[in-house]
């Protein structure tokens, strides 16, 4: 489904002088991060009357947030997988995750009209192939999940996957397919909600890197950054990729790596596919936008670079990704890749969002997780909840937890 308000004009996105004012002395709220968590957060906490700022160290949406493919992850997707492959291996996590990907959906369904901005948003369905009998058994494990979940899925295979979709290679073992999936336009999303919290009073501010967090006697917490001073009485760190470094200037350890990623991008061609397309066994996400080029994604890797530089792009990642995709969709065999860029995605240790208040570090908060463009802002959104109503919102699950690397193996006396 085609996002009936794409032909709406964009509104103007915050300027210069509106994101590089001075800092205020004091808020109630400190987000550290500029990317869609954080500014989800500052939105929904802004919108409910709470005085919140926002600092980012470079430009908004600059990073992982900006520089994915933009796609929605509603099924079990290969990087939420146990190491052994099988969903069987991990079925209390990966079933709440299937819960929170439906939840998820569910935000970005009703986003446009939230924010009143189009967004590109296109929930077009979505495949996620199998090559060997091994992986088309994952399919059909995860899909016993998946339905307890809520998620609409099928496995397709030989006739009827081909009838229902000729674009794909003939040989497939088979494929399953989601009509939730989709996908919206990474650029348009974090910029979208730092307007909108900016408009509720929200001070969003960019250029900003956190130095030093030092906690007061009396609660809450005085923050060094590049443009000086600030106080707190909470923190929510949304820092993505390098929420680890952030969490470690406030004495805590989260369960958090980052990763480099590819996108790469082809000419357009004529019109050939509307639903998004994964590989449940190798690194694949697919989709034609609506201008008709491919966006050719999935986490391959690049080198790492320390900021500010960027992580570089290689050719073996570009190569191997698009091969991939060659593999899965045949037509593309003459289709020229254009552009190719990197990101930098967040991982969790344990595959679980890091979301929730510290017990370790009081007023202290992260909203952090690995497919982290689906799940922003339904977390920001549930997270700012709690923060605006503690007693009367429930709590993130236990495996959510910020501190959980830190108390790993301690027993209550």
């Amino acid at each position: 489904m085609s996002d009936p308000t794409a032909t709406r004009p964009l509104p103007r996105w915050l300027s210069y002088e509106q994101t590089n004012g001075p800092l205020p002395e004091r808020t109630d709220v400190l987000v550290i991060g500029g990317g869609i968590a954080g500014t989800a957060l500052a939105f929904y906490l802004a919108r409910g009357g709470v005085d919140v700022a926002l600092v980012e160290r470079g430009e908004l949406n600059r990073e992982a947030s900006g520089t994915n493919a933009g796609s929605f992850h509603i099924q079990l997707a290969i990087h939420q997988l146990p190491a052994a492959g099988s969903p069987t291996a991990d079925t209390e996590r990966l079933l709440e995750e299937a819960r929170l990907n439906l939840a998820a959906y569910e935000v970005w369904n009703a986003l446009d009209e939230e924010l009143d901005v189009p967004l590109g948003v296109h929930l077009t369905g979505g495949w996620m192939v199998a090559e060997t009998e091994e992986q088309l058994q994952v399919l059909h494990d995860k899909r016993v999940l998946e339905r307890q979940a809520g998620i609409e899925t099928e496995v397709v295979t030989g006739a009827e996957l081909r009838r229902r979709a000729p674009f794909l290679a003939p040989d497939l073992a088979g494929a399953s397919y989601c009509p939730q999936e989709g996908h919206a336009n990474p650029l348009i999303a974090a910029p979208a909600y730092a307007l909108r919290a900016h408009e509720h009073g929200a001070t969003i501010r960019t250029h900003v890197a956190v130095q030093a967090i030092e906690r007061r006697p009396g609660g809450g917490f005085r923050v060094t950054t590049s443009a000086g001073e600030i106080d707190a009485q909470r923190i929510v760190n949304c820092a993505g990729a390098w929420a680890g470094d952030q969490a470690r200037l406030a004495g805590l350890r989260l369960p958090v790596r980052r990763e480099g990623l590819h996108v790469n991008v082809t000419e357009r061609r004529a019109r050939l596919l509307d639903p998004m397309v994964q590989h449940i066994g190798r690194r694949l996400t697919l989709k034609q936008s609506s201008d008709d080029t491919f966006i050719i994604g999935g986490g391959w890797p690049t080198p790492a670079a320390p900021p500010p530089r960027r992580y570089p792009t290689t050719w073996e990642s570009a190569a191997g990704n698009t091969a991939v995709a060659l593999r899965v969709i045949p037509a593309l065999a003459d289709v020229r890749v254009v552009r190719t860029w990197s990101g930098v995605i967040v991982f969790t240790d344990d595959l679980s969002p890091v979301v929730g208040g510290s017990t370790l570090v009081p007023g202290y908060h992260a909203c952090v997780a690995s497919t982290g463009f689906t799940l922003s802002p339904l977390l920001a959104r549930r997270l700012a909840d709690q923060l605006l109503d503690p007693t009367g919102t429930p709590p993130f699950p236990p495996a959510y937890d910020p501190d959980r690397r830190m108390t790993a193996g301690r027993t209550t006396p």
